[in-house]
């Protein structure tokens, strides 16, 4: 079978090869059909690559945002929301707002329920749009990440990390569920980018901060396993820069400013919520404390107060009656309470409570409400996360020569530990930090796959030379014959 190809032109940085195939009469149908498809795999091949080398940025978004829609398609874009996640209690907080005009949230940070009343808003109640909407957030998310692994190691360091996380599978999941992960992730890595140009850009550093705390602001409203990054990042802005004290002083001042003019949304919708009060802190901040830190407490959440031991520890320190009256708020403050009583009396036990909480956060073999049940789903988990995991550590320990531009990095890492030494671990949460690991792990994954394709072609190469060349022991041996 022959196939001749003709190459034609476009106006772009490449060149589109267009296979003009020959039928000869002695293969037939079924012979020209397999060599017309294995002509065309080669050229859509050939075209798919030539336009990653031209337009990286755009492959990467445009891959994930297929992932994404592939993922919402399986799973049902019009699905209702899933009754044993966070999912349904997002909405009906949303939809209350929308149709009765009434904010009653008690638990969850505002932001997310507000983003899901104004897509509501503008679309209806329509989940169609509101998955392909974060599919949206999702793909740029991935552009930002291959921005931000370029900007720290490099093109093709950048390129492996947007590739990552376009096909992580969680991530992809997460954008079909109605839950705060996908616009906290992308309000993440976008403060990552700004953090970035601050050390890049020093003339524009104030307005670049300016910029930062409004989107960490924002992150804030959206999910709170985060909240030690401002004060960090606070920090971070007033040391991590030369100059003089005043203007370093200065710089941490605009970001803790702009941090904190988006932050006081969180106590003025406390105070629309009945009972609410203007509680600085979200209303599950107390109960997710106690959760964690309890007499049964294993490193997962448990609901103490259901169980006879935890009932018997509440009625000892006189908290019994006092739960029974309290409102929402109220109950919050007295779980917190209650979390830090267990704490103090159980050091050593706090302690052990600690590795089994990284242990969930971070290992191959977590406890998670998404896995329960599911070996499929744990096996994916194991070998996605399981190979991501190693080569991060290993980007840290790598890229160490470059601490400083990395900074901002190691800190939303540093934060979301010890979110989880004070609270609880689970994969759910730790795939917020993906993307930072993702960039960790880009770096020295890359390195390693140029090693192996130099290899590869430095075989292919001697392969060739030992075919051809009539000095070569082949050759001879062919002359011999």
């Amino acid at each position: 079978m022959l196939a001749n190809s003709a190459v034609g032109t476009c106006d772009g940085p490449y060149k589109f090869e267009r296979p003009l195939v020959r039928i000869a009469a002695s293969g037939g149908l079924v012979g020209s059909f397999v060599e017309n498809v294995r002509v065309w795999v080669r050229v859509l091949s050939t075209h798919v690559l030539a336009f990653w080398h031209a337009y990286p940025l755009t492959t990467i978004c445009v891959a994930s945002m297929a992932v994404r829609v592939l993922f919402i398609l399986i799973f049902g874009a019009n699905a209702p929301p899933i009754q044993w996640g966070d999912d349904p209690n997002y909405d009906s907080i949303a939809t209350r707002l929308v149709t009765d005009h009434v904010y009653v949230n008690t638990w969850y940070p505002p932001g997310y329920p507000l983003f899901l009343a104004l897509v509501y808003s503008v679309f209806g109640r329509n989940l169609i749009a509101l998955r392909l909407i974060q599919a949206a957030l999702g793909a740029a998310t991935c552009g930002l990440t291959y921005r931000l692994g370029r900007r720290l190691f490099g093109e093709q360091a950048g390129r492996l990390a947007g590739l990552l996380l376009a096909f992580y599978p969680g991530l992809a999941y997460m954008s079909w569920r109605i839950m705060a992960e996908t616009l906290f992730i992308f309000l993440l890595v976008l403060a990552l980018n700004l953090a970035i140009g601050m050390i890049e850009r020093p003339r524009h550093r104030l307005l670049q901060a300016v910029a930062l705390g409004l989107v960490v602001g924002l992150a804030q409203l959206v999910k709170s396993n985060l909240y030690v990054l401002p004060f960090l990042l606070v920090a971070w802005a007033g040391l991590a820069f030369e100059g003089a004290w005043r203007k370093r002083l200065v710089l941490a001042g605009t970001l803790a400013v702009s941090m904190l003019v988006v932050s006081i949304v969180t106590p003025i919708a406390n105070r629309l919520t009945p009972g609410g009060g203007a509680a600085v802190l979200p209303g599950n901040a107390g109960r997710t404390l106690w959760l964690a830190n309890n007499p049964l407490a294993d490193g997962y959440y448990i609901f103490a107060d259901q169980e006879p031991e935890g009932k018997a520890f509440i009625a000892a320190h006189g908290y019994t009656e006092r739960l029974a009256q309290a409102n929402e708020f109220e109950a919050d403050r007295l779980f917190r309470e209650l979390a830090l009583l267990w704490i103090r009396e159980n050091p050593g036990r706090f302690l052990v409570l600690c590795a089994k909480k990284l242990d969930n956060a971070f290992g191959l073999f977590p406890r998670a409400v998404t896995m329960e049940g599911s070996p499929g789903v744990r096996a994916v988990h194991i070998l996605t996360y399981g190979t991501i995991a190693p080569f991060a550590l290993l980007g840290m320990v790598w890229t160490r020569r470059h601490w400083r531009a990395c900074l901002p990095l190691y800190l939303v890492l540093v934060s979301y530990v010890m979110m989880v030494l004070i609270f609880y671990g689970t994969p759910r949460f730790t795939i917020i930090v993906m993307p930072v690991l993702i960039v960790f792990a880009s770096s020295p994954m890359s390195t390693c796959i140029e090693y192996l394709l130099r290899v590869k072609r430095s075989l292919a190469s001697e392969r060739s030379t030992l075919g051809v060349a009539p000095g070569s022991h082949a050759g001879r041996q062919s002359a011999g014959k």
